[in-house]
């Protein structure tokens, strides 16, 4: 009598136990020998970036930059914004109460001009996910992520840690006087998006600027009004290079011998894409200046990254700097 067949072993592609557990899917990889993340990264592992500048036609300054599969555009326009002052001396769309204010912000640079920056509005942020970004996007009012992202985006540029953008380069001065102010609107159009847009976007708003090529602005006293050479094209005056890395930080509860370790490990994953970041348990976010100085961190979500995965993360930052300056200033 034959003996009956075994029965099928149940089995499901990696896919399918990746969406069903993503945490266990993840923790299994790290888990491995050498661990390995789902991608196939190593943990410290960063995807190599590509940047081109001057990819728009219609913008003062452009940049494209790649990360893996996220991708984004970012593009630099400028308009001017003339001042008209309470004595009604100058024409504009705003009206400024004269006194010591303009003197006051052009003396005061400790702050490395975030004052007048932000005073005048002078920098506009955007950041919009494009239709088919990723799966998870939806078309409609801008999502709690993109206005977030384009929040923090905002406070680097305008931090005083930073010093990205110069005020002088912005002013339009006659007589030793503000007449008026070139206004920067920077918009950023994420592509595709596969985790960690915040560095990617950073990263393309420092060579979309690097790129920006405003026409010599003067102010006719004629006219009484601010005119502009096109045949003469100048640069902006920026600060030193600053960088962005992110990190993302994992408990896997490793045990060895049997026994639990005292405090569950601790993984950290850096440049981690879509499906990472929405499996780890806190996120940590270095932003490195020229010289390997620290500019700004930012941290959430837990407790598990202490000082000395602080030290890790700001390690790894000042290698990611030297690769983001590299791919920056070859396509400048």
């Amino acid at each position: 009598m034959e003996s009956p067949a075994p029965a099928p072993a149940l089995s499901f592609p990696p896919q399918t136990f990746q969406k069903l557990s993503p945490s266990s899917y993840l923790l299994r990889h790290l888990q491995a020998t050498p661990p390995t993340r789902p991608s196939g990264r190593s943990p410290s592992a960063f995807r190599e970036p590509t940047v081109h500048t001057n990819s728009l036609s219609h913008a003062h300054g452009s940049a494209v930059v790649r990360t893996g599969d996220t991708a984004v555009v970012c593009g630099v326009r400028a308009e001017i914004l003339s001042l008209k002052y309470g004595d009604g001396k100058s024409q504009g769309r705003v009206t400024v109460l004269r006194s010591n204010e303009d003197e006051e912000l052009m003396n005061d640079e400790e702050d490395g001009g975030e004052g007048e920056l932000r005073s005048r509005n002078l920098i506009v942020t955007n950041l919009e996910l494009g239709t088919g970004c990723s799966r998870d996007y939806h078309p409609g009012p801008p999502s709690d992520f993109a206005q977030t992202t384009t929040s923090r985006l905002h406070r680097l540029i305008l931090s005083s840690t930073s010093s990205l953008i110069s005020p002088s380069s912005l002013r339009i001065i006659h007589d030793d006087e503000i007449k008026a102010y070139w206004v920067l609107y920077i918009d950023v159009l994420c592509i595709s998006l596969d985790g960690n847009v915040l560095d990617t976007a950073w990263a393309s708003i420092i060579a979309a600027l690097r790129s920006t090529r405003l026409p010599r602005a003067f102010w006719d006293a004629d006219s009484e009004s601010v005119l502009c050479d096109p045949e003469m094209k100048l640069g902006l005056q920026l600060g030193p290079l600053c960088f962005t890395a992110s990190f993302g930080v994992v408990s896997t509860g490793a045990e060895e011998d049997g026994e639990e370790q005292d405090g569950s490990k601790v993984v950290i994953l850096s440049d981690p894409d879509e499906f990472e970041e929405g499996v780890c348990e806190e996120a940590v976010m270095i932003c490195i200046r020229e010289g390997g100085t620290i500019a700004r961190i930012e941290k959430g979500g837990g407790l598990l990254c202490g000082m000395e995965g602080l030290g890790e993360c700001v390690r790894m930052a000042r290698s990611r700097y030297e690769t983001w300056e590299k791919a920056v200033r070859d396509a400048v």
